[in-house]
């Protein structure tokens, strides 16, 4: 298989197309993101009603789970209907096949018919590119590397619909594609909801800071604010996240945080997420506010930066730029640094393990 193909032609004979996948399983010339991709298609014409996924494991170790076929087909039916696909589309697959995103990118451009062009998942999966495409779905880091080479805005411009999930989009990366002349979304979604039950248009006359439901989803909120999705099409019974939210209306929310990372710090809660936004224009570097035990407050607030520069961040003048953004008892009491955040196989950073690794000094 080379590294970009159109796999059109060959799909249009599925049974065909899936003893071939099968057949290039142990081609030695082949690569592990070949064999993934190769390998899901031929489970999704097994025999069996079911694909088995993995979770991210960006909040615990991954776990397998067994979604159903036709989940995936109504979760691709409702994507391809509320951005107005059509038979002959062209998509584009620049995410791993080993998760939901990958996974559904390919089940979309089957249910859909849609010419579906498949690449090597890299940093800029447009570096080499120049072709136009209807549809792509990549993560953050992706968007911002693209948009950090020279002709990366008319690149990513040949994108009619983008989809940017799998991570948080920082103010200064959704500022740049607020400027762009495509469509470009925010997805909400996890591996349990088969990929995103909402979308947030970043760009255009349609942008907003609130995620809008697709069709046949119902939301709620649980004691803690926590989001509850009832979506019987795609998810087996009620879905219950830890995910802190607000309900605008009956089909809009906005994401504030996440419960597991609710910092109490002298009694006082906080969500780190949220004095992250209020920060994140004056960092460059990848970031997350965190929280140690301290033995006056119970937990410390403390600021992680991923740098092997940091210099740049402990002058008078950052510290006193921090000042300027946040009250006192949201301020972080300690900076700490990593060369290297750890992540999760698709490109999710480990917010427990950066802290551990920050604290114990690796």
């Amino acid at each position: 298989m080379t590294k970009t193909i159109n796999m059109a032609a060959l799909w249009r004979d599925k049974s065909a197309f899936a003893d071939y996948c099968r057949n290039k399983l142990n081609d030695p010339h082949y690569t592990n993101w070949d064999r993934a991709l190769l390998a899901f298609i031929a489970e999704w014409f097994d025999k069996n009603d079911f694909v088995t996924v993995h979770t991210s494991g960006s909040t615990g170790a991954p776990k397998p789970l067994k979604i159903k076929k036709q989940r995936m087909i109504s979760s691709a039916r409702m994507t391809l209907d509320y951005l107005g696909l059509r038979e002959g589309d062209r998509a584009l697959l620049c995410l791993p096949a080993d998760y939901i995103a990958g996974k559904m990118m390919i089940v979309r451009s089957l249910v859909g018919n849609l010419n579906l062009t498949a690449i090597e998942p890299r940093g800029n999966p447009l570096e080499n590119m120049d072709d136009e495409f209807d549809l792509a779905a990549m993560i953050p880091l992706q968007v911002y590397n693209i948009l950090n080479h020279p002709d990366g805005r008319k690149k990513i411009e040949r994108i009619r619909k983008l989809l940017v999930g799998g991570g948080a989009i920082s103010a200064p990366l959704e500022e740049k594609l607020k400027e762009l002349n495509n469509e470009n979304f925010s997805t909400y979604g996890m591996t349990e909801t088969v990929s995103h039950i909402a979308l947030r248009r970043l760009n255009g006359t349609g942008r907003s800071s609130h995620y809008t439901t697709l069709p046949g989803v119902t939301i709620s909120r649980n004691k803690n604010d926590c989001l509850i999705i009832d979506a019987p099409a795609i998810a087996d019974g009620t879905v219950k996240t830890r995910d802190i939210v607000r309900i605008i209306e009956k089909n809009k929310f906005e994401v504030l945080g996440r419960l597991d990372n609710v910092i109490n710090s002298g009694g006082i809660k906080h969500n780190p997420e949220i004095i992250e936004k209020k920060i994140e224009n004056l960092i460059s570097d990848r970031f997350i506010v965190s929280s140690v035990p301290d033995i006056r407050l119970g937990n410390k607030i403390v600021l992680i930066i991923e740098t092997s520069t940091p210099q740049k961040y402990v002058s008078s003048d950052f510290k006193n730029s921090l000042i300027g953004k946040l009250p006192e008892f949201e301020r972080p009491r300690d900076l700490l640094f990593l060369e290297s955040f750890p992540e999760t196989g698709n490109s999710k950073i480990k917010r427990k393990k950066i802290t551990d690794r920050a604290l114990a000094g690796k």
